[in-house]
């Protein structure tokens, strides 16, 4: 029996929820691992690899057998046309469209030696808006993992007491292509229900057969739309040892029932008027919100055994010990040779431990790959090193492999990114990770998280993407260790801006500066500055050193270690603001709080309803000096001032040097997911750094 220990005690959603998609502003790092993008059951598309339509089967047949069942449900609570769409659209003004019955039906099948699944998906929308035609196209995924059967779809449009169907003709089944993707099993039947206006329904209908139970995909309650009528049943053998676990379920929303019938279980969960799911800005992925249900299969009777699949720490590592055991039989020479240059001359098993990671991450390209279970099962080390490029897998095992021809012990490591919201100590199964990381102990309890596909990211520090997370570590083929990575703290990620600056003309500033960017601050920038060419990393230049106005030019700059992970990401620049400096009679106003960065943060919670994600605590400083015109005298200086509670705070102080005016600022943050509950005092804040970035000094013409 696998002994595993949990040290402390975590994938976006299925079936028909549209996830939100990342901001594109800043490029980011490609680390969301194609390792469980479609394995990993819980990633907010359809999963499987389809089967000619004209092949009919037992799945099939009870398909069809569902669907009169529900056709005939459906019929007998059904609403004339013109009626229903009327109440629906006075209930819903302003939404587009409303699901009237969002079910699944499970169907676990004990088949030779495995267990199965069999998953009908029935989808009726009725559309209310004349905007709802962006819901005509429609697309079913599927992959290895989960394997569509048939699908069907059909709109229906009002008739007199009843609908008439007009079905969809053409499907297009390929592929899916998506940049950064080298390779996915995973394809996509596209279609578009023709006629889409307001008052028809459109309606969707199609079987999945999954053929791993250990893969299975949560059920969402809710979508993008309101949903009338939500339903999952779930037929299981006696036999069948079926677990769930809710997730944002409020309490009474959901009816549950259990029914045995002959050898079979029938689980039944229903909710209904169900409003549609928000989506904003920075928001948590839906996971974090939405209502769901997650559901596995814990144990089962196979041929007169007893076999566990899931239902805890040691039963996942059972299944994921599978997947690395036999790699590396066989050492590579050439990997040999390089390992042993490259620690030749350490001095310390952490100083061995950075140059093999910091080698990987500069010889070794991310490349998203996925072939069925080549999802979860690393290529050996040699191998991606001769090819140098892999996925977040293949780098974790290579430098897993290097650090053993090292001498180094470390351990595979797995992860869910901060997308997932789930606990290992809450639930065990495969959609809790979505990453593979290798982990390094220098010292007993003490663990250095070493993720190579985060290219810029410094040894000792975790990618930005895994903080606060559980790792499930590989001790051994047998015993494993749940650890928790930290958070990195604000000083970790700290920027530091200093700039002198004089008057230029009557109203202008011009300056000379210099920023330099730690931990996640330059990893972030670092991936920005990337392969830009000079005109497009002038302009990020600009945007990262940007204050004042939009009359703000950038007359020189130059950038400085780049690549040097244990330095900081440096950017001197020379700079102009005109039209920024304010006069009146004989007196100047000098705003030096030229960087007012969150002076328009404030969060309205009547508006705002979701939480907001950050990605890293981080503190700025700002020292500017400023340089007293000759002939003018300070006849104000601003107080100083400080405000801060958990989240967000500052300090502006000011101090008068000979003819210089020195201000020294520093704001921090200090979340990595702000609740709604904390707005009021985020906001208590932000109104006081208002008011400080509102006062200016204030000079006085001499008199002669």
């Amino acid at each position: 029996m696998m002994n595993c220990t949990a040290a402390a005690a975590t994938t976006a959603p299925m079936g028909r929820w549209n996830a939100k998609k990342p901001s594109a502003a800043v490029k980011k790092p490609a680390l969301r691992c194609i390792m469980m993008r479609r394995a990993n059951p819980y990633e907010p598309i359809f999963t499987g690899t389809p089967m000619s339509t004209k092949r009919v089967n037992s799945g099939q047949w009870a398909l069809g057998l569902w669907l009169l069942l529900v056709g005939i449900s459906q019929q007998a609570r059904a609403q004339q046309p013109v009626q229903q769409f009327m109440q629906l659209k006075q209930q819903y003004p302003a939404e587009k469209a409303v699901y009237l019955d969002y079910r699944q039906e499970l169907t676990v099948e004990l088949k030779g030696d495995s267990v199965q699944v069999l998953a009908r998906h029935h989808y009726d929308m009725l559309h209310l808006a004349g905007q709802s035609d962006m819901y005509a196209p429609d697309q079913v995924y599927s992959s290895h993992f989960s394997r569509l059967q048939k699908i069907e779809a059909r709109t229906l449009l009002p008739a007199t007491n009843d609908y008439k169907a007009l079905k969809v003709t053409e499907f297009k089944d390929k592929f899916e292509i998506r940049p950064g993707i080298f390779f996915d099993d995973a394809r996509v039947v596209s279609f578009s229900y023709p006629a889409v206006a307001p008052g028809v329904r459109t309606v969707c209908d199609y079987t999945v057969r999954h053929p791993d139970a250990r893969f299975l995909n949560p059920f969402y309650f809710a979508s993008y739309v309101p949903v009338q009528h939500a339903e999952l049943v779930i037929t299981a053998p006696r036999t069948v040892r079926l677990n769930t676990k809710q997730f944002n379920i409020p309490a009474g929303k959901v009816t549950y029932t259990r029914q045995e019938k002959g050898n079979n279980v029938i689980y039944r969960w229903v909710a209904d008027n169900l409003s549609a799911a928000k989506r904003e800005t920075d928001a948590p992925e839906a996971s974090y919100y939405v209502p769901h249900l997650v559901f596995f299969v814990e144990e089962a009777q196979i041929n007169g055994q007893t076999r566990k699949l899931l239902g805890g720490v040691s039963e996942l590592y059972s299944l994921y010990s599978g997947f690395v055991t036999g790699l590396d039989k066989q050492e590579s020479p050439a990997l040999r040779r390089v390992v042993d240059s490259l620690t030749v001359s350490a001095r310390t098993e952490p100083e061995k431990v950075a140059r093999i990671y910091y080698w990987v991450q500069d010889h070794v390209r991310y490349i998203a790959f996925e072939n069925g279970l080549r999802g979860f099962i690393p290529h050996d080390a040699g191998r991606v090193y001769a090819s140098r490029y892999g996925d977040c897998k293949d780098m974790a095992n290579l430098l897993h492999e290097m650090l053993r021809m090292a001498g180094v012990k470390s351990y595979r490591t797995w992860i869910g990114t901060r997308d997932l919201p789930y606990h290992y100590a809450d639930l065990a199964t495969p959609g809790v990770d979505n990453h593979m990381i290798t982990t390094y102990e220098p010292r007993p309890g003490e663990y250095v998280f070493l993720d190579a596909t985060s290219k810029y990211t410094p040894y000792g520090m975790p990618s930005w993407m895994i903080q606060g997370k559980d790792a499930l570590l590989a001790l051994d083929g047998k015993n494993c260790k749940v650890v928790s990575v930290p958070v990195m703290e604000r000083q970790r990620s700290r920027t530091v801006d200093s700039s002198v600056v004089v008057l230029d003309g009557t109203t202008g500033l011009r300056g000379t500066g210099r920023l330099a960017l730690n931990g996640y601050a330059k990893v972030r920038q670092s991936y920005a500055l990337d392969g830009l060419n000079p005109t497009d990393e002038a302009k990020l230049v600009k945007s990262l050193v940007e204050r004042g106005n939009n009359k703000f030019f950038v007359d020189k700059y130059a950038v400085h270690d780049l690549d040097t992970r244990d330095q900081p990401l440096v950017v001197d620049y020379e700079y102009r603001l005109q039209d920024y400096v304010q006069r009146l009679d004989d007196e100047v106003y000098v705003n030096l709080n030229l960087d007012q960065r969150y002076a328009a943060d404030r969060l309205d919670p009547a508006k705002r309803t979701l939480a907001r994600t950050n990605d890293y605590f981080h503190t700025t400083r700002t020292r500017t000096e400023f340089e007293v015109p000759a002939g003018y005298e300070v006849t104000y200086l601003p107080a100083n001032t400080t405000g801060q509670d958990q989240m967000l705070g500052f300090s502006i102080r000011y101090e008068r040097k000979g003819t210089k005016i020195i201000q020294e600022k520093e704001v921090f943050v200090n979340y990595l997911m702000l609740e709604p509950a904390q707005f009021g005092q985020w906001n208590t804040v932000v109104d006081k750094l208002n008011t400080a970035y509102r006062d200016a000094i204030i000079l006085k013409r001499k008199k002669a």
